[in-house]
């Protein structure tokens, strides 16, 4: 097994920052109670999410795949929590 390439040293790096991200801003906002997201935001969300993962996925890119997938169930998981808690908003028309 050879070293690790350039790219995916990078990649590794980039996904760690953007899953800590992710973290800490979902277990800080779920521990003050303020946690609330458009169902808009949230359908479309899921579902370009999953259509990254797709392609990722087809072109047997790793990274991205392990990043889309962990970025979809993130979503999932904080609208499940807002649906729970009250704090999904849903658009008015005018």
């Amino acid at each position: 097994m050879g070293l690790l390439s350039i790219e995916l040293v990078f990649g590794i790096i980039g996904i760690s920052a953007l899953i800590s991200a992710w973290l800490w801003e979902t277990v800080e906002n779920i521990q003050k109670h303020k946690v609330s997201i458009h169902l808009h935001f949230s359908l479309l969300y899921i579902f370009g999410n999953i259509m990254l993962s797709t392609y990722s996925w087809r072109v047997h890119n790793t990274i991205y795949l392990v990043l889309s997938l962990f970025l979809l169930a993130a979503i999932i998981s904080e609208t499940v929590y807002c649906i729970k808690t009250g704090g999904l908003k849903i658009a008015k028309r005018h």
